[in-house]
């Protein structure tokens, strides 16, 4: 389950979107000043020794953006996590906008992974302690049956 864009941009009127949005599978600046990365922040499945992944956004400060974008075709696995701000809305869940993320890049060609501040949130606490097969199946089914 992945999105496409941080909810930020995804809020921009559409004839604004070429002046103001530059957006790839993987980057997202907006208005040169507002700057995401796409990430993967996985879900244990309890009882199956399996992970669900979520394909979202993180925000990240000028000059870690600036640095990862430099170093993108390259392994980054031994840098230090980076902090960033959760960019996506997760249907059946509180806000999730704006909770504290851990953005850890890894090897060459992919994408970060995404570790929420440990809170009282559902959706770190899911990551934390695992989410069942059938909340995962509650989850995704609109997304497969729309």
């Amino acid at each position: 389950m992945a999105y496409d864009e941080p909810l930020y941009a995804s809020q921009i009127a559409v004839p604004e979107r070429t002046k103001r949005v530059f957006l790839t599978s993987d980057l997202c600046v907006v208005d040169d000043a507002h700057f995401f990365v796409r990430g993967l922040l996985h879900l244990p499945v309890v009882g199956t020794g399996e992970t669900f992944a979520w394909g979202v956004w993180s925000s990240l400060s000028k000059t870690n953006f600036m640095r990862y974008q430099q170093h993108y075709n390259e392994d980054m696995s031994d840098w230090q996590p980076m902090f960033g701000w959760f960019s996506n809305s997760l249907p059946d869940y509180p806000d999730t906008l704006n909770l504290a993320v851990s953005v850890q890049t890894g090897g060459k060609g992919k994408r970060p992974l995404l570790t929420l501040e440990p809170t009282d949130h559902p959706l770190a606490q899911d990551q934390a302690h695992g989410i069942s097969l059938e909340r995962v199946l509650a989850v995704v089914g609109p997304f497969l049956h729309p």
